[in-house]
Order: structure tokens, then C-alpha cells, then sequence
């Protein structure tokens, strides 16, 4: 071999080292890039965030720093000064009435069309069972009250001890109740979060002998309302229709929305009520509790996150118009 091929064969080996370093450089760029975009993905899906939360839901702010009383007299005097300017214009308008002429038909009118007082809001309410009037949730005052602790820590827990219950008292009876407030014009659910993976609609067992109704107002005074000592004067939830009823058939998980027909002795039978929300109150929630307003888009089509009984809930309120803030 002569001196110059040797110099070529070194040159060309050379060369091909360098390329092989400068493709070997662009790899690992193109890497970090890869992985940059990844993390800034990840940062985007908040999926890394540390956040507690499961759901895409808003969690609503529950302040144990506000003063309650304050929030109820400022509430009582809005209330006041609305019926004294609707006194007002009840009167001119009664006025304008007798100077025609017809004041005395105008009135029996007035009461046929729906009466005066509680009595007209309760015809009224009776009659616009197919309406839903959900009110924005920024009318709405949170807070908390003392801890409620879960009864069971696992849904294992929960099947053993129903089991126990059944064998006393027959079959377990339980309501919840869908109640809905409106954000940018969406309607959402509001829903207790247990753990980062568990949500149920506010409700629970009833008592025996204890009407659904009755019991559905008992559990969400517990689970909504302010404790009495806290000086508020608790209100009476409007509860409309029953939406649904799921069936437990056996000692697991698993609820249907119908019962099959060689089952002739179910489990637990679970009902499911429309809450129709006053425009404004406070609710105080047990401070081991989360409240979420989860948008019906979100409980669509999900019943891995929310539970098969909790996802139906748009297709239930179909039926209804809603008349959004």
C-alpha cells in the first residue's frame, strides 16, 4: 500500500466518523425535543399537577371563614326590600285597575291564574314540573360544617354491611337528588367527591317507614344546609319528579335501570329526584367533603369516572326545558 492511498483511506474514515457523530447529534436533539413537548403536554392535560381531583368539574370554594349570620341578614334584606317594591307596584297597579272600572275582575283574575301568597307559588310550582329554573352558581353562598364520616372505607366494606342490613330489615331504600346550577350558560351537577375517584349524588339511606320525599329532604338538609346552631333558618328543597330507579340485584356493585324479571327480591332500590334549587341560599357541606359542579357534558358518556347511574343523568333531563342564567 502506498503513502497516499493510506492518506486517502484516513480521510475518508475520518469523514464517515464525523457524519456518524453530526446524525447521532440531531437524534438526541430531536429527543429533548420530543421530551420537552411531552412534558409541556402533560403540564397542558394537568395530569401532573398534584391535584387531588379526578373529575373535570368545577370545584366550588367551600369557606369556613364567612360569617354566616351576616350572609343571612344581608340575604333577609334583599328579600325585604323585593316584596316591599313588588307591594308597591301590586297596589299602583291595583290602583290603575279600580280607575277603569274593573278592579274587582282584574283581581278574581289575579287568584284564578294562580292565586295570591304561598298558595299562587305553589300552584305555580305544580304547574312547571316540565321547567327547571337553574340559577347561576356565583347566586350561591359555600361553606362548611362539621365532618360527616363515611360509614364504609371501601365498596367491599359497603356490600358486607348491606348484606347484615337486608338480613334485619329486608331491602335497602335510598335516594339521591339531581341539583343543578348554571355556569357560562351550562348546566351543571352538583356532586359530592368522597375520594379522588368516588362521587355521589347528595342523598342516602332512608329510614323505615320513611316516605322517599320526606327522606330525600332529611338527607339533604344533612348534607347541604347549615347546622342549626349556626343561627340560619333552614329551607324546604322543592323536590320535583322522580327521574329514575336503579335496582341492586346482588350483593356487588353493579345497579340497573330496570329489574329483571326472575329477580323477585332486590337488594336496594334507588331513586332518583329532580331538586329544584331556590335562586339564592347558602350551603354549608361536611368539611371531609368536596363539592363539585360537574357540566352534563363531562358526565355524558362516563360512566368509568362517575358511575352508570350518575352518567344517565343527561339522558333524564332531556325531558325538561331548563331555563339557564
Amino acid at each position: 500500500m502506498t503513502r497516499a492511498s493510506a492518506t486517502r483511506r484516513s480521510t475518508r474514515g475520518e469523514a464517515r466518523a464525523r457524519e456518524e457523530e453530526a446524525v447521532r447529534e440531531d437524534e438526541m436533539t430531536t429527543t429533548t425535543t420530543t421530551t420537552d413537548d411531552a412534558d409541556a403536554r402533560e403540564d397542558d392535560d394537568g395530569s401532573d399537577d398534584g391535584s387531588e381531583s379526578e373529575s373535570d368539574g368545577v370545584e366550588i370554594e367551600l369557606r369556613d371563614d364567612i360569617d354566616v349570620v351576616a350572609e343571612h341578614e344581608r340575604a333577609e334584606a334583599e328579600k325585604a326590600e323585593k316584596e316591599a317594591r313588588e307591594e308597591e307596584e301590586a297596589r299602583a297597579a291595583n290602583a290603575n285597575g279600580d280607575g277603569d272600572g274593573d278592579g274587582d275582575g282584574g283581581e278574581e283574575e289575579s287568584k284564578e291564574d294562580g292565586g295570591e301568597g304561598a298558595g299562587g307559588e305553589v300552584i305555580a310550582a305544580a304547574g312547571s314540573r316540565g321547567v327547571v329554573d337553574v340559577h347561576a352558581l356565583s347566586r350561591y353562598t359555600f361553606g362548611t360544617k362539621r365532618a360527616r364520616g363515611e360509614k364504609d372505607a371501601t365498596t367491599a366494606a359497603k356490600l358486607l354491611r348491606m348484606k347484615a342490613q337486608y338480613e334485619r330489615e329486608g331491602k335497602r331504600r335510598s335516594v339521591g337528588g339531581i341539583c343543578m346550577v348554571s355556569q357560562h350558560r351550562t348546566p351543571h351537577i352538583l356532586l359530592l367527591q368522597i375520594t379522588p375517584t368516588s362521587f355521589k349524588l347528595p342523598g342516602g339511606k332512608l329510614r323505615a317507614g320513611e316516605g322517599d320525599v320526606e327522606g330525600l329532604a332529611r338527607k339533604l338538609r344533612n348534607k347541604l344546609q347549615p347546622e342549626l346552631e349556626d343561627g340560619l333558618q333552614q329551607y324546604e328543597f322543592d323536590i320535583g319528579d322522580q327521574a329514575a330507579t336503579w335496582y341492586r340485584t346482588a350483593y356487588e356493585p353493579q345497579l340497573y335501570p330496570y329489574l329483571p324479571a326472575h329477580i323477585t327480591k332486590p337488594k336496594e332500590e334507588y331513586k332518583l329526584f329532580v331538586v329544584h334549587l331556590p335562586e339564592k341560599c347558602y350551603f354549608a357541606v361536611p368539611k371531609n367533603l368536596k363539592l363539585l359542579a360537574v357540566p352534563l357534558f363531562e358526565l355524558y358518556g362516563n360512566p368509568q369516572k362517575y358511575g352508570p347511574e350518575i352518567a344517565s343523568i343527561p339522558h333524564l333531563l332531556s325531558r325538561y326545558r331548563l331555563n339557564l342564567d
